[in-house]
């Protein structure tokens, strides 16, 4: 599949699908870069401690950006 085709295909997504998407390809263009490694591994040693984010408060969170526009 070429280029402008993989486009085109992505053009005919809905947006929940085109940020998965882009959600992976950052991912993909991350994964080998060491200080993107180092972060998830600080990040999950936080979340192993307890440090987490319940899902209401992420919840409240999107609704409050979402209504400031953001």
């Amino acid at each position: 599949m070429s280029i402008a085709e993989l486009k085109s295909r992505i053009a005919e997504l809905n947006v929940e699908d085109r940020l998965e998407l882009a959600a992976l390809i950052t991912h993909l263009n991350r994964k080998d870069d060491p200080e993107y490694q180092a972060e998830l591994s600080r990040r999950m040693g936080a979340m192993k401690e307890g440090k987490k984010v319940r899902q209401t408060d992420l919840e409240r969170l999107h609704r409050d950006l979402d209504a400031q526009g953001r």
